[in-house]
Protein backbone atom coordinates (compact mmCIF):
# COMPACT_ATOMS: atom_id res chain seq x y z
CA UNK A 1 0.00 0.00 0.00
CA UNK A 2 1.13 3.56 -0.66
CA UNK A 3 1.82 6.19 2.01
CA UNK A 4 -0.87 8.43 0.35
CA UNK A 5 -3.90 5.32 0.97
CA UNK A 6 -2.95 4.62 4.22
CA UNK A 7 -2.91 7.86 5.13
CA UNK A 8 -6.41 7.95 3.76
CA UNK A 9 -7.68 4.93 5.67
CA UNK A 10 -6.50 6.61 8.95
CA UNK A 11 -7.98 9.86 8.21
CA UNK A 12 -10.92 7.97 7.19
CA UNK A 13 -10.99 5.83 10.77
CA UNK A 14 -9.95 8.62 12.99
CA UNK A 15 -12.97 11.16 11.43
CA UNK A 16 -15.50 7.82 12.06
CA UNK A 17 -14.21 7.61 15.11
CA UNK A 18 -14.99 11.07 16.44
CA UNK A 19 -18.42 10.93 14.63
CA UNK A 20 -19.33 7.50 16.72
CA UNK A 21 -18.12 9.23 20.04
CA UNK A 22 -19.96 12.85 19.48
CA UNK A 23 -22.94 10.68 18.21
CA UNK A 24 -22.74 8.67 21.38
CA UNK A 25 -22.35 11.84 23.50
CA UNK A 26 -25.53 13.47 21.94
CA UNK A 27 -27.68 10.54 22.10
CA UNK A 28 -26.95 10.32 26.18
CA UNK A 29 -27.33 14.00 26.52
CA UNK A 30 -31.00 13.67 24.78
CA UNK A 31 -32.06 10.70 26.51
CA UNK A 32 -35.60 9.84 27.45
CA UNK A 33 -35.85 10.18 31.08
CA UNK A 34 -37.48 6.67 32.95
CA UNK A 35 -41.16 8.33 32.96
CA UNK A 36 -41.30 9.13 29.44
CA UNK A 37 -42.12 5.42 28.01
CA UNK A 38 -44.70 5.56 31.07
CA UNK A 39 -46.51 8.48 30.06
CA UNK A 40 -46.66 8.35 26.00
CA UNK A 41 -48.75 4.78 26.49
CA UNK A 42 -52.45 3.97 26.40
CA UNK A 43 -53.15 1.32 27.82
CA UNK A 44 -56.48 -1.18 27.62
CA UNK A 45 -58.09 -1.20 31.06
CA UNK A 46 -60.65 -4.10 31.76
CA UNK A 47 -63.47 -3.27 29.77
CA UNK A 48 -60.46 -2.87 26.72
CA UNK A 49 -60.96 0.86 26.39
CA UNK A 50 -57.94 2.67 25.78
CA UNK A 51 -56.61 4.55 27.93
CA UNK A 52 -53.95 7.73 27.96
CA UNK A 53 -51.53 7.42 30.33
CA UNK A 54 -50.14 10.94 30.35
CA UNK A 55 -53.19 12.04 32.73
CA UNK A 56 -51.18 11.15 35.37
CA UNK A 57 -47.84 13.33 34.06
CA UNK A 58 -46.90 15.94 37.23
CA UNK A 59 -48.85 13.86 40.13
CA UNK A 60 -47.37 11.85 42.67
CA UNK A 61 -48.58 8.53 41.18
CA UNK A 62 -47.79 5.09 42.63
CA UNK A 63 -47.89 2.14 40.17
CA UNK A 64 -47.87 -1.33 41.28
CA UNK A 65 -47.21 -4.15 38.76
CA UNK A 66 -48.84 -7.33 39.51
CA UNK A 67 -50.49 -10.77 37.08
CA UNK A 68 -53.07 -12.95 38.42
CA UNK A 69 -50.84 -15.78 38.72
CA UNK A 70 -49.10 -14.45 41.18
CA UNK A 71 -49.44 -15.07 44.62
CA UNK A 72 -47.85 -11.57 46.71
CA UNK A 73 -49.62 -9.83 44.24
CA UNK A 74 -53.17 -11.35 44.71
CA UNK A 75 -52.62 -11.04 48.35
CA UNK A 76 -52.01 -6.96 48.30
CA UNK A 77 -54.58 -5.80 46.17
CA UNK A 78 -57.23 -5.74 49.08
CA UNK A 79 -53.83 -4.16 51.32
CA UNK A 80 -53.58 -1.69 48.15
CA UNK A 81 -57.84 -1.11 47.85
CA UNK A 82 -57.65 0.04 51.60
CA UNK A 83 -54.29 2.17 50.98
CA UNK A 84 -56.27 3.72 48.23
CA UNK A 85 -59.26 5.17 50.37
CA UNK A 86 -56.87 6.86 52.37
CA UNK A 87 -54.18 8.95 50.49
CA UNK A 88 -53.72 11.59 48.34
CA UNK A 89 -51.82 10.20 45.95
CA UNK A 90 -52.91 8.31 42.84
CA UNK A 91 -52.51 4.83 42.66
CA UNK A 92 -52.94 2.93 39.73
CA UNK A 93 -52.37 -0.84 38.54
CA UNK A 94 -50.61 -2.53 35.53
CA UNK A 95 -51.38 -6.06 35.27
CA UNK A 96 -48.90 -8.17 33.19
CA UNK A 97 -51.39 -10.65 31.86
CA UNK A 98 -54.28 -10.52 29.14
CA UNK A 99 -57.98 -9.04 29.39
CA UNK A 100 -59.47 -12.41 30.53
CA UNK A 101 -57.59 -13.25 33.16
CA UNK A 102 -57.51 -10.23 35.20
CA UNK A 103 -61.53 -9.96 34.31
CA UNK A 104 -61.94 -13.59 35.96
CA UNK A 105 -59.41 -12.32 38.40
CA UNK A 106 -61.37 -9.11 39.61
CA UNK A 107 -64.96 -11.14 39.79
CA UNK A 108 -63.18 -12.57 42.83
CA UNK A 109 -60.80 -9.67 44.10
CA UNK A 110 -62.09 -6.31 42.69
CA UNK A 111 -59.72 -3.95 42.30
CA UNK A 112 -60.81 -0.64 43.27
CA UNK A 113 -58.04 1.84 42.25
CA UNK A 114 -57.43 2.28 38.11
CA UNK A 115 -56.25 -0.54 36.70
CA UNK A 116 -54.69 -0.81 33.28
CA UNK A 117 -53.78 -4.39 31.29
CA UNK A 118 -50.30 -5.18 29.30
CA UNK A 119 -48.79 -7.72 27.50
CA UNK A 120 -45.97 -9.38 29.62
CA UNK A 121 -43.06 -8.74 27.24
CA UNK A 122 -44.18 -4.80 27.04
CA UNK A 123 -44.95 -4.59 30.72
CA UNK A 124 -41.80 -5.78 31.94
CA UNK A 125 -39.92 -3.23 29.69
CA UNK A 126 -42.24 -0.73 31.29
CA UNK A 127 -41.42 -1.74 34.94
CA UNK A 128 -37.34 -2.55 34.04
CA UNK A 129 -37.96 1.43 32.63
CA UNK A 130 -38.60 2.65 35.78
CA UNK A 131 -36.49 0.66 38.08
CA UNK A 132 -37.10 -3.18 38.09
CA UNK A 133 -33.82 -4.33 37.45
CA UNK A 134 -34.94 -7.83 39.47
CA UNK A 135 -37.60 -7.92 37.02
CA UNK A 136 -39.74 -8.82 39.87
CA UNK A 137 -43.63 -9.21 40.65
CA UNK A 138 -45.34 -7.88 42.11
CA UNK A 139 -43.02 -3.85 41.88
CA UNK A 140 -44.31 -0.74 43.09
CA UNK A 141 -42.89 2.29 41.90
CA UNK A 142 -43.64 5.99 43.17
CA UNK A 143 -43.37 8.57 40.50
CA UNK A 144 -43.03 12.50 41.88
CA UNK A 145 -44.54 15.53 40.21
CA UNK A 146 -40.98 16.41 38.33
CA UNK A 147 -42.11 12.84 36.90
CA UNK A 148 -38.64 11.14 38.26
CA UNK A 149 -39.19 7.93 40.01
CA UNK A 150 -38.92 8.36 43.94
CA UNK A 151 -38.88 5.24 45.35
CA UNK A 152 -39.22 1.44 44.12
CA UNK A 153 -40.34 -1.32 46.30
CA UNK A 154 -39.02 -4.88 44.93
CA UNK A 155 -42.11 -7.67 45.89
CA UNK A 156 -45.05 -7.39 48.27
CA UNK A 157 -45.03 -3.78 49.32
CA UNK A 158 -45.54 -3.25 52.97
CA UNK A 159 -47.81 -0.84 53.68
CA UNK A 160 -46.50 0.86 57.30
CA UNK A 161 -43.58 1.20 54.80
CA UNK A 162 -45.06 2.72 52.38
CA UNK A 163 -47.32 4.71 54.58
CA UNK A 164 -43.68 6.00 56.20
CA UNK A 165 -42.19 6.96 53.13
CA UNK A 166 -45.24 8.85 51.85
CA UNK A 167 -45.32 10.98 55.34
CA UNK A 168 -41.70 11.81 54.99
CA UNK A 169 -41.87 12.93 51.29
CA UNK A 170 -45.65 14.41 50.87
CA UNK A 171 -44.70 16.85 54.11
CA UNK A 172 -41.73 18.63 52.11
Amino acid sequence: MTFKKISLIVIIATASLIAGFLYHQLSLSNNNSQTDLLYELNLTDSKEQKKDLAQYKNDWLMINFWATWCAPCREEIPELNDFFKTKKIKLIGIALDDVDSVNKFTKKIPIKYPSYIINDINGVKLSRSLGNERGVLPFTVIINPKNEVSQVFYGKVKIAELNQYLKEVLSQ
